[in-house]
């Protein structure tokens, strides 16, 4: 009786040290519940090699799947089709476990969940199973979009723009949930949860250039990143310089020159300046411009909103149209035309110093846009006394039309 006990011992630990060595092992012996748990339990895949009854049994399916997600292939059919706590235990382990199941449990919800949580997302397993009936789920769409708010963009588009939906995508990863679904910068609830995100960076902004101790500093500076590389939302007020090398050496007069003078500055680094002692703006902004609250035109409206909460105090929030790239009115006469009404209105209200946040996000466009705007300013330069901030992408101009650009702002 004492022999067999130590034999059961040393074969409890020979199991579950060696993987090999439950296989071969007599059938009397890998019948053995104990010893069969013991290997399965560590190994997972002996589960192969275990009597029909353990494959069967929910616990010895647990215990495979959790050490061994891939062990799922070994558990008879008739668990893995009512067993769902199996399935995604198993595909929580290991996301290749999806593709060992069969159809109906592959398209099971909690499951889908399971391989999204895992990781896989967009490029394999959910979007290869989930059926239309789920994604048109409100129910099951917000607990995806808690996991994965990129998901939004496979939803119907009566469920992209549900705020409920729409908040919840953009809580988990920010802009990166609409990188195609610009229409959602119409629901202003999107718009305030974006802004959340823009206020908590900027915290951390604040709270890392008065940092003194170094550890403390570089903590900080990698919750920056992490708000631009997990929520594309990065600090307006960044330590990289305006793009425009005049704008450091400027003093703000009382009372602009004759003429129209533009800086030229990329819109998520240009705010390097702080609010003065007082709460003042030091750059003296009297009006920002921004694109209307419309498909792509959500980025300039949710700019000029943080700049002038954290910078232009005191300018006032005018809306312009937004720039149609598929309009048969071309891009230059329609960017000269909005030129003229805010040189129009600049002179009605008496405002000597303006800012122009981006009239269009797509590049391929930038330079259309900014010839309708030069043209424009050129024709009525002589009756203004007028400064112009204009956030385009000066890089871009640059690298494409250096020269053009060049001769355009001598």
């Amino acid at each position: 009786m004492e022999d067999s006990l130590l034999m059961k011992e040393f074969l409890l630990d020979e199991v579950a040290r060696d993987k090999k060595a439950y296989q071969f092992l007599s059938d009397e012996l890998r019948a053995d519940r104990d010893i069969a748990l013991a290997s399965i339990q560590v190994h997972g895949i002996t589960l192969a090699f275990a009597p029909l009854l353990f494959k069967e049994d929910h616990e010895f399916a647990m215990a495979a799947v959790k050490a061994n997600g891939l062990a799922i292939e070994f558990i008879h059919p008739k668990l893995i089709l009512t067993d769902v706590d199996i399935c995604v235990l198993a595909v929580e382990n290991n996301g290749h476990a999806l593709e060992l199941l069969p159809a109906e449990m592959r398209m099971n919800p909690d499951v889908l969940l399971a391989q999204l949580a895992h990781g896989y997302g967009l490029y394999s397993g959910f979007n290869d199973h989930v059926s239309e009936t789920l994604l048109q789920d409100k129910i099951f769409m917000k607990r995806a979009l808690a996991i994965n708010g990129r998901l939004l963009e496979l939803c119907p588009f009566r469920l992209r723009m549900d705020p409920s939906l729409a908040v919840i995508a953009a809580r988990n990863c920010g802009r990166f949930a609409f990188k195609r679904l610009e229409k959602c910068f119409e629901i202003p609830e999107v718009i305030q949860e974006l802004q959340k995100l823009q206020d908590a960076c900027e915290a951390a902004m604040d709270a890392y250039i008065v940092e003194q101790d170094p550890k403390k500093k570089d903590r900080l500076y990698w919750e920056m990143i992490r708000y631009e590389s997990d929520f594309g939302i990065s600090s307006i007020r960044s330590e990289r310089m305006a793009s425009s090398s005049y704008l450091d050496k400027e003093t703000v007069p009382n009372q602009e020159p004759k003429g129209i003078q533009f800086f030229i500055m990329g819109d998520d680094y240009s705010m390097k300046m702080a609010l003065t002692k007082e709460g003042q703006d030091p750059m003296k902004i009297d009006a920002l411009f921004h694109s209307e609250n419309s498909g792509l035109g959500g980025f300039s409206y949710a700019l000029a909103h943080t700049l002038q909460e954290k910078l232009h105090v005191s300018a006032v929030l005018q809306s312009v149209p937004l720039i149609d790239f598929t309009a048969n009115e071309s891009i230059q006469a329609q960017a000269q035309a909005i030129m003229k009404f805010i040189l129009d209105t600049s002179r009605q209200q008496a405002w000597q110093r303006v800012r122009l946040t981006n009239f269009t996000y797509l590049k391929s466009s930038q330079f259309e846009t900014f010839l309708g705007i030069v043209a424009e300013i050129q024709e009525q330069e002589s009756s203004h006394a007028l400064t112009i901030y204009l956030d385009i992408d000066p890089e871009f101009i640059k690298g494409k039309y250096g020269a053009e650009l060049d001769s355009l702002i001598n």
